[in-house]
């Protein structure tokens, strides 16, 4: 579907754009996962260019 094409879209950008920036995907979406919360109060804090800079302030 229309929709599933989107989400797929979307994760294969956020996969490419977290490992162009060092990131290593797998922990990277784990945390997503078990963030769920504080990423849906503030997506843009855990995009992959924000990601390591929220993480280290969280700790």
């Amino acid at each position: 579907t229309l929709l599933g094409a989107t989400i797929g879209d979307v994760i294969t950008s956020m996969i490419a754009t977290a490992s162009e920036a060092g990131i290593n995907v797998f922990e990277y979406f784990t945390f997503l996962q078990r963030e769920k919360d504080k990423v849906k109060t503030n997506p843009e804090e855990y995009l992959p260019w924000n990601y390591r800079e929220t993480v280290v302030i969280e700790k």
